[in-house]
C-alpha cells in the first residue's frame, strides 16, 4: 500500500484521482531530487483562498454583531501559520509529506512551516477531488473542531472591543476597569483582580497576570452575564 493510500485511509476519504493528493504531499524539495514536473506550491495557493473563503462564512455565521474589523483578525488568528501547523500536527499529517533528503535530514516535517502548507495543499487537492459535503466533513475535522476554535479564537478575541461596541450601541454611559487587588505571589508574579463598572455598577470580574489580562477577563464575564440575560 502507498503512502497516499494510508492518508486517504486515514481520513476515509475515497479518491476520484490520486494524483490531487501525489502533488498535495510532494515538497518542492523531493520534486526537485526527482525530477517531478509538480509539488505542492500551486495547491498551497489555492489552499490558501479556500480557506480564507471557508473561515470567513464560518466567523461571519458566528458573530452575527461582530464588524468587519473582529472578524479579520479572527480569521487571521485561525489562518495564521502556527495555527494550520499545530491541527497538522495534531491530525499526524507530517508522517505523510514526501520530502527531499535535506529536508529529511532537518526535520521538515517537524517544521511549522511545511506542516501549515501542507494543510493548505491538502484541503485543495480534496476541494479539486470530492464534492462540497467531503470538503465541509473534512473542515469540521480540522479547522472548525472545537479544539481550534477554543484554543486559537479565545485567544485573539477582543473582549473588550466587543463589551465596548454592545455598549455603545445601548448608549451607555462610559465603561471603566478598576484594579481591586494585586496579590503578589511567591514567585515574584503577581495576581491582578480587575473589575468592569459601568453605571457605578460591577458587570464583570476577571483575574491575570498583568493587568491587560484581567481586564479581557472581566469583559469576558461582563459579556457572559448579559448574553445570559437577553
Amino acid at each position: 500500500m502507498h503512502i497516499i493510500d494510508f492518508l486517504l485511509k486515514e481520513f476515509s476519504i475515497e479518491a476520484n484521482d490520486k494524483k490531487h493528493y501525489y502533488e498535495a504531499l510532494t515538497h518542492n524539495s523531493f520534486s526537485n531530487e526527482n525530477r517531478l514536473a509538480k509539488n505542492y506550491q500551486r495547491l498551497e495557493f489555492l489552499g490558501d483562498a479556500i480557506l480564507q473563503m471557508k473561515v470567513s462564512d464560518y466567523l461571519y455565521r458566528l458573530f452575527p454583531k461582530s464588524n468587519e474589523g473582529l472578524l479579520t483578525k479572527y480569521r487571521s488568528s485561525i489562518v495564521k501559520q502556527s495555527t494550520l501547523a499545530e491541527i497538522s500536527r495534531k491530525i499526524g499529517l507530517g508522517k505523510f509529506i514526501r520530502l527531499g533528503v535535506g529536508e529529511l535530514e532537518s526535520k521538515g516535517y517537524e517544521k511549522d512551516s511545511i506542516l501549515s502548507d501542507i494543510f493548505e495543499s491538502l484541503t485543495a487537492a480534496i476541494f479539486l477531488d470530492q464534492n462540497e459535503e467531503v470538503l465541509n466533513k473534512w473542515l469540521e475535522k480540522t479547522i472548525f473542531s472545537d479544539y481550534v476554535i477554543n484554543q486559537f479564537l479565545d485567544k485573539s478575541h477582543d473582549f473588550k472591543s466587543e463589551l465596548q461596541e454592545l455598549i455603545q450601541l445601548e448608549m451607555r454611559s462610559e465603561l471603566q476597569y478598576v484594579t481591586v487587588e494585586c496579590k503578589k505571589l511567591k514567585n515574584n508574579t503577581a495576581v491582578f483582580t480587575v473589575n468592569a463598572v459601568l453605571d457605578g455598577m460591577v458587570f464583570g470580574t476577571g483575574e491575570g497576570s498583568n493587568k491587560k489580562q484581567a481586564e479581557q477577563e472581566a469583559a469576558k464575564n461582563a459579556l457572559s452575564k448579559i448574553k445570559k440575560n437577553k
